[in-house]
């Protein structure tokens, strides 16, 4: 029996649907700048576009193609594609982000100084459904430095790693799986896990870009309401498990309110913006119950207030306000 052997690296490319985007996909990994020997494992999810046609269109050998006859879910596309891949190292990334070309060369360099590094990451900049960008960058946690440490109370507060700039080893990734049936999302359960059993490393450059769109994953699970469910059936099974060390366990204790009281509002926020205000209502007065502090800010209370009078009296008490300050504003300059 010839054996053939693993290569370095593995991508794992979900694909449903968004065939026009694939391309843009496929050719930012194919693109890499580095002598790095890699596998991509795209799984056409049983797409009714043209996606079939556009991952044929693709010769080179790196690409392994797994087609779906029954649309499986990105669950079970996910916990699939992982448990297909060789690589040491293994990146997941949707079919309508891309990276950037020196994307491995960044990563690699840290897993091999950094040997006690499960995970590593980047900034992504944002780009528009046309692939213009729109915003140059996106990292708020890490003052524009590098980053080498334990992330996990800061991402049960916040899901601020974005998944194309990420990066882990396959013992990272396995350890994680399965992701849980139901669970409507599956980056940040698996950046949850892996920060519970890992350090992690930040790079302070943009390694990917990251599209948003009228279609994107994390837009149609607000609009479902079934991302809310998740993240606080995912919350409350790891309050409900203790963690490897006994300081990480307390950190995580101690932030217990401030973490259920951030992802409230976060989940508020998203339900104001889609114009479900009874639900943001309910998720801005956790929020409260949560963390008093929260009541100094401005913008709940603007936004709890409007889902109590209406989106029309709201917009006309603004535009009422503005025009006040706005002549007091001059008179104190």
């Amino acid at each position: 029996m010839i054996t053939v052997p693993s290569p370095q690296i593995s991508f794992i490319v979900p694909c449903y649907n968004y065939a026009r985007y694939l391309p843009d996909c496929l050719s930012s990994i194919f693109n890499q700048r580095g002598d790095f020997d890699f596998e991509v494992i795209a799984i056409d999810d049983a797409s009714t576009d043209n996606t079939a046609e556009v991952l044929r269109s693709f010769s080179d050998p790196r690409l392994r193609v797994i087609s779906h006859r029954i649309n499986e879910g990105h669950v079970g596309t996910i916990n699939e594609g992982l448990r297909e891949a060789r690589g040491e190292f293994i990146a997941r990334i949707d079919p309508d982000d891309r990276y950037r070309s020196s994307f491995l060369s960044h990563v690699i360099e840290k897993f091999v100084a950094f040997p006690e590094v499960g995970l590593v990451y980047g900034d992504v900049s944002i780009i528009d459904d046309r692939g213009q960008i729109t915003v140059e960058r996106s990292d708020r946690e890490h003052k524009g430095r590098d980053f080498k440490g334990n992330e996990l109370v800061r991402l049960l507060e916040r899901n601020f790693i974005c998944a194309p700039s990420v990066i882990a080893r396959r013992t990272a990734w396995l350890k994680a799986l399965p992701v849980p049936d139901g669970l409507a999302f599956n980056d940040w359960y698996f950046t949850l896990m892996m920060a519970r059993e890992h350090e992690f490393y930040f790079i302070n450059k943009v390694l990917a870009d990251y599209r948003v769109h009228s279609s994107n994953h994390h837009s149609s699970i607000v609009l479902n309401k079934t991302e809310e469910p998740s993240i606080f059936w995912l919350l409350d099974r790891i309050f409900s498990e203790q963690e490897k060390t006994s300081e990480l366990e307390k950190e995580k204790r101690r932030a217990r309110r401030r973490i259920y009281g951030s992802q409230c509002l976060n989940i508020a926020d998203k339900y104001f913006g889609c114009g479900y205000d009874t639900d943001a209502r309910r998720c801005y007065l956790m929020a409260l119950r949560y963390q008093s502090a929260s009541r100094l800010d401005a913008s709940l209370v603007r936004h709890l207030l409007a889902t109590y009078i209406g989106r029309k009296a709201y917009e006309s008490l603004k535009l009422s306000i503005k025009a006040v300050s706005a002549p007091l504003a001059r008179v104190r300059r």
